[in-house]
């Protein structure tokens, strides 16, 4: 089931999909124009990868790495769907990347690859959006021009684990 995020009535509340509406906890259904998306989980610290498919790495002209390129963002760099995303005045090229966003549901450190599923709550889609100019000034994709506070929108909810067991 998808859930949400939603700000209704001046205040912060979960909700769901239900049949083309916003089901509120009370119960109530609302029109999806009614409400104000934010982001489907409020984050802690936010991981990404970079380069993490060779057509990808191809757009850009590099390779993909064997290892992993990750980087940081921080919770304010999200925001709701159908929320405006600022372009940087200085930004030559700014386009969007569509992403799948796991949803980690406790804490994690030294998880054995046979363990990882056991702490992912759900997932959700978020997009990325790089800025050419910051590309130019830094010395790959995963710095400045992912990673810096450029808020992309996305997606109004996150699936549990249970709607899609293995991905």
């Amino acid at each position: 089931m998808k859930q949400a995020r939603i700000a209704f009535e001046g205040r912060v509340q979960q909700a769901w999909e239900d049949n083309g509406k916003v089901r509120l906890a009370d119960g109530r259904r609302v029109e999806e124009t009614e409400v104000v998306w934010l982001p489907p989980v409020t984050p802690g610290t936010i991981f990404a990868l970079g380069l993490n498919y060779a057509d990808h790495a191809a757009e850009i002209a590099s390779k993909a790495p064997e290892e992993p390129m990750v980087f940081l963002k921080g919770a304010n760099t999200l925001v709701g769907h159908r929320a405006f995303t600022p372009r940087p005045a200085d930004a030559t090229n700014m386009h969007y990347e569509c992403e799948l966003a796991i949803v980690v549901g406790k804490p994690a450190r030294n998880v054995a690859k046979a363990d990882a599923y056991d702490y992912i709550a759900g997932y959700t889609v978020a997009n990325t959006t790089p800025c050419a100019i910051t590309w130019k000034a830094s010395t790959g994709p995963t710095s400045a021009s992912r990673a810096g506070t450029i808020a992309p929108p996305s997606a109004p909810g996150w699936w549990t684990r249970r709607t899609f067991p293995t991905p």
